[in-house]
């Protein structure tokens, strides 16, 4: 079956439930990308019940799906719920207004670096939502909105968390910069403009993980590192109130073991974000924190061609449509760009090499056992980064525990 000949790349959902409803994964055009709603929703839960055993909030990141669906079973339900999101991009806050004006989402952290050109759109935002939060990672990003603000007039005053350096070197202040930072919040040019909501630390280098010990390390240095920022901030202005938001997706995961009094006392309300776990993938697959049956997200995609005898490993090479545009160029600590999990039988194949529109399956250890997979055969491949290989994609399948099309979910593309 092809894709709708009237699809525009504003997708309609309607037409493409239309298509696709009840069809049968193997009646799918290749690649696709399809997700099984149970096994996110259970991931999500997973995720709620960690923050609630640290007695923390929990801040949903939606740069991984990018959907409105898949936002609501993060936000969760009854017990176990959040009011709380972060977006990487504009597109996605605007995606999920619905949610802002039904209150269930009423604090947005916008987490990239304030961004001058968007700020008038920000203050649009903000008047959507109960709680708008911006991410500050630089002096002179204190001058930008302190300036826009005097410009236009804007009373309001920013709300923003301030980016630590765990020690990736992405973004962030080092913890030597906090006093600094807070002279110059608390100057006569900046404090009518802005104000300190908290301090934000993603251990980005706990993917290194191997074990869920180590993973919890990780999660200790962001609770400390924020720690210790929040008790300079509050030295030097002992009114504030502040935020500790901790959390990379492997130290989120650690965090259903973690015993928080290790971190010893907190100088402000703790609170946990992550946004990879309900998808998944190779990467986390390698932090052990989760398995296999924790990924909730692959591509299918065809096998094309066969090379016998060829490469370094028996029983030779094959050729699926799915290279770096179908499943990124990303790297791991577990071999290959992807991994071939279906069906039961093939596992040893991994996408060894990839082109833009193909991709090459060689052995994952040289069995001479291994079978070549027969042309025609639909395989299901999981992804080393599965919020990298779903940007690639208009739209997802939606299955539910079954191979059979329950939903169809349609990402918030663009910036």
């Amino acid at each position: 079956m092809s894709y709708p000949a009237d699809f525009t790349p504003e997708a309609d959902k309607s037409l493409l439930l239309k298509a696709y409803n009840g069809k049968q994964l193997s009646e799918l055009p290749t690649p696709s990308f399809v997700v099984d709603r149970g096994i996110f929703q259970k991931n999500s839960n997973r995720m709620l019940q960690n923050a609630r055993h640290l007695g923390a909030d929990f801040r949903a990141h939606v740069k991984t799906h990018k959907t409105l669906e898949g936002t609501i079973l993060q936000l969760g339900t009854g017990q176990l719920k959040t009011d709380k999101i972060v977006v990487s991009t504009l597109k996605e806050a605007w995606g999920l207004k619905s949610l802002m004006e039904q209150g269930q989402i009423k604090d947005v952290l916008f987490s990239l670096p304030v961004v001058r050109t968007r700020l008038q759109e920000l203050v649009d935002l903000g008047e959507k939502v109960q709680n708008l939060r911006l991410m500050l990672d630089n002096l002179e990003q204190l001058d930008i909105l302190a300036d826009f603000s005097k410009k236009n007039s804007i009373t309001k005053k920013w709300s923003i968390f301030v980016k630590i350096n765990m020690g990736t070197n992405r973004a962030g202040f080092l913890n030597s910069s906090v006093e600094a930072l807070m002279e110059k919040l608390l100057n006569s040019g900046v404090k009518d403009y802005v104000s300190l909501y908290g301090f934000y630390c993603h251990a980005g280098h706990s993917y290194a993980s191997k074990t869920e010990q180590e993973a919890q390390s990780f999660l200790l240095a962001e609770i400390k590192s924020g720690n210790a920022a929040c008790k300079q901030a509050l030295a030097l202005d002992p009114s504030l109130k502040l935020q500790i938001s901790v959390g990379a997706t492997p130290t989120a995961h650690a965090s259903q073991n973690f015993d928080l009094s290790s971190a010893g006392e907190l100088f402000g309300a703790l609170e946990l974000h992550a946004g990879n776990y309900p998808f998944c993938d190779l990467q986390q697959m390698s932090t052990n924190c989760v398995k296999l049956e924790d990924v909730s997200c692959k591509v299918i995609a065809e096998v094309l061609s066969t090379y016998n005898g060829r490469g370094s490993k028996e029983p030779g090479e094959q050729l699926i449509n799915a290279g770096v545009i179908a499943l990124g160029r990303e790297v791991g600590p577990l071999p290959g760009f992807g991994r071939v999990y279906s069906p039961v039988g093939y596992e040893n194949w991994i996408v060894g090499r990839l082109s833009q529109e193909h991709g090459i399956l060689t052995p994952l250890e040289d069995n001479k056992d291994t079978r070549m997979i027969p042309l025609g055969t639909q395989v299901g491949v999981i992804p080393q980064h599965s919020c990298i290989t779903a940007a690639a994609y208009p739209w997802y399948f939606i299955t539910d525990g079954s191979d059979k099309v329950v939903d169809i979910w349609v990402p918030f593309r663009g910036w």
